[in-house]
């Protein structure tokens, strides 16, 4: 109600004029004058959490000793600043026996410190799970501590409380992202959560040449929440693209990894469960995670025999669209797949509409040579005859992730277009310019490249120097995890 009531007093002071956030944190201060809250702490907490960048990274320290447990919580800024968020979260802790405990809890002063008995009677070294931030309370990362992660892993299939488990995936996310986590690790388990029957009988949606039983060796799906579906889909993407081994077609050494078995079950994973998932809406994320995926010889097969189903004149099983046509032939073409371009002009006879000329001039920035590569870069700072949604459609399979040594001699010059797009292009183009430039590299010598450019740019302008520093996180990720795992 004293929230409301500033917020009204606010409008209201404030109406047809300008006004700025000091001016509704002192209607705060009125609606809360006869209040415990001091006016020195809700500066405190209005300065924080509007005024100052970042965000707050959260760790769990457990003291499991005979008869007792203690739980340290210790903030930190994500940037290293000197910032303290604070805030109000709910502490769910999970014991070898017993119900869990769950307890609201003020985090004002860090590091924070609970002792067992604030939680339960019975709270010992049977703690296996502590989760500072249960039903997402509190913003920021919270971070599991190695016997909760050690919790997780074995047990996230148990938990019944699909929000639950979805906060428990992202916990462990986070933990990837930063560095405390192999990615092959979680990979493992999303493969081994999004697995499907063994045995199953057709449905009618089996792909031609497919056997209608399911693969040996693929885990009965324990997880089948559509939204944490998709999430999981995208994750494991964003691993194997960047954290773990990718082949870059354009290198003869390129060799055969344990990532290329990751790769090959979490393909045959979704090939399955394209077919064989319950719903339509699950069957579709599915098979867009297996087009973008999609890597191997049996892989590449499968795609085409899409395509050859769709020609049907009952379309066959699939029902598949002019842009899920090219978007097969595009991740053929990527692929480097000997019968990709004949498939793209076939395509091309039967397909004339603008959208499709866009589509197939997209598809072809997918070929891996250097000269097409050139040509294509010369289309998009020179050819004037060349629209924006055309540039836009083709960067991003221009800057596969697989091309990437093709593609990094291009990376300072795109950077150096930057203030050219901004000035003559539409807003929506410079972010994903740079998204893709960007998003195409994952190497030490790409974060060289662009961090050299920040530094001999001072002048650059600040919002294109905050983009720029916003994309470059996925690289220096990459850099980060790939160099402690070994990769």
């Amino acid at each position: 109600d004293k929230f409301q009531n500033a917020v009204r007093a606010f409008l209201k002071k404030h109406e047809y004029a300008n006004a700025g956030w000091e001016d509704l944190v002192k209607e705060f201060e009125v609606a809360t004058r006869y209040t415990d809250i001091s006016r020195a702490d809700l500066n405190r907490w209005a300065t924080t959490w509007v005024n100052k960048r970042g965000l707050p990274r959260f760790r769990i320290k457990t003291d499991d000793v005979p008869s007792r447990l203690g739980i340290t919580i210790q903030q930190e800024n994500a940037l290293g600043e000197e910032s303290l968020w604070l805030m109000r979260t709910t502490m769910r802790v999970n014991y070898r026996v017993g119900t869990p405990a769950i307890r609201k809890i003020e985090l004002q002063d860090w590091p924070k410190a609970f002792s067992g008995g604030e939680f339960c009677s019975h709270c010992d070294a049977d703690s296996r799970f502590v989760f500072p931030n249960y039903e997402d309370h509190g913003y920021g990362i919270f971070l599991l501590d190695d016997k909760s992660r050690e919790y997780v892993l074995k047990n996230i299939q148990s938990e019944k409380d699909a929000f639950l488990r979805s906060m428990m995936w992202g916990a462990l996310w986070d933990s990837v992202r930063e560095g405390e986590l192999d990615p092959a690790v979680y990979v493992e388990l999303a493969i081994k959560q999004l697995g499907a029957p063994l045995q199953r009988r057709s449905t009618g949606r089996v792909l031609p040449g497919q056997n209608p039983a399911r693969s040996k060796g693929i885990a009965d799906p324990t997880e089948t929440d559509e939204t944490i579906v998709a999430s999981l889909l995208s994750r494991v993407s964003t691993a194997l693209n960047y954290y773990t081994p990718t082949p870059d077609i354009a290198l003869a050494h390129a060799r055969a990894s344990a990532s290329d078995d990751l790769r090959s079950r979490f393909e045959a994973v979704l090939l399955d469960r394209l077919q064989n998932a319950p719903t339509a809406g699950q069957r579709i994320t599915f098979y867009r995670s297996f087009v973008a995926n999609a890597s191997t010889a049996k892989g590449r097969e499968v795609l085409k025999q899409m395509l050859e189903q769709a020609k049907q004149p009952t379309g066959g099983s699939l029902s598949l669209r002019t842009k899920d046509r090219f978007d097969i032939v595009q991740r053929l073409i990527i692929l480097g797949d000997p019968d990709a371009l004949k498939l793209l002009a076939d395509l091309e006879k039967t397909e004339t509409t603008d959208d499709a000329k866009r589509y197939a001039y997209a598809a072809r920035a997918g070929i891996a040579m250097a000269e097409n590569k050139a040509k294509y870069w010369n289309d998009f700072v020179n050819n004037k005859d060349i629209s924006e949604s055309w540039i836009e459609a083709a960067f991003g399979p221009w800057n596969s992730i697989r091309h990437s040594s093709l593609t990094l001699p291009y990376l300072q010059k795109a950077l150096q277009e930057l203030p050219n797009h901004k000035r003559n292009r539409k807003i929506f183009f410079v972010n994903g310019w740079l998204g893709a430039f960007i998003s195409g590299q994952r190497s030490e010598e790409a974060l060289n490249i662009v961090n050299k450019f920040l530094a001999e740019n001072p002048a650059l302008d600040r919002d294109l120097r905050l983009k720029i520093l916003e994309n470059v996180d996925l690289i220096e990720r990459a850099v980060k995890i790939r160099g402690k795992y070994g990769r």
